[in-house]
């Protein structure tokens, strides 16, 4: 009987995931609580020491200090509607290391290009025993999208375990396009046995 549950269980992790599996996954899973803060930024610890938040949250130097953030992710950066105006002279002060990313938050932008450099700024600051914020406008879909993919590619998870961890931790909705590249991920990863 355990030789057919392990069978089972091998077959069912190597199925393709499809961009409705990752819809599903959102929808089941309950993010936690809202806090009830009286600041004006909203951000959250998705694992030990990487966190997703807005951009108030990026912009708020006091808070990253206190917080111990070392490495800023912005994945919204340029100047006008939808992005973030930071670079590396706005945190270079502070000893923050900075990597932008200039994202729409578009269906038909090609987010999976920054998949592999952004997860290995991510590692790299981790393995300096550092902190990292990943951030967008609103921190819901392009800085959720990025953790996932760093979840995925660091942390061997497949898109749904990554998708519902982060899901947890932070209420997110990535865009439609950002999901269908989650999907191609996990399933290039599992077609090329990197999982």
């Amino acid at each position: 009987m355990e030789y057919l549950l392990a069978k089972f269980r091998k077959k069912e992790s190597k199925k393709e995931v499809t961009f409705e599996d990752l819809q599903a996954v959102l929808l089941r899973t309950q993010p936690p609580p809202k806090k009830k803060n009286l600041s004006t930024c909203d951000y959250n610890e998705i694992c030990p020491k990487i966190y997703v938040g807005d951009w108030n949250t990026a912009k708020n130097l006091n808070l990253l200090l206190s917080l111990g953030i070392t490495h800023v992710v912005n994945a919204a950066q340029g100047i006008g509607f939808g992005m973030v105006d930071t670079n590396e002279q706005f945190y270079r002060p502070f000893n923050i290391q900075y990597m932008g990313l200039a994202l729409c938050d578009d269906p038909n932008v090609a987010i999976n290009e920054y998949f592999d450099s952004v997860s290995n700024f991510i590692d790299d600051a981790l393995s300096q025993k550092g902190k990292v914020l990943v951030h967008c406008i609103m921190g819901i879909s392009r800085s959720a999208t990025i953790t996932i993919a760093y979840l995925m590619i660091k942390k061997g998870l497949r898109a749904k375990e990554a998708v519902e961890k982060v899901k947890k931790a932070r209420d997110i909705r990535p865009n439609n396009g950002f999901l269908k590249q989650l999907a191609q991920l996990d399933n290039d990863r599992v077609h090329n046995n990197n999982i």
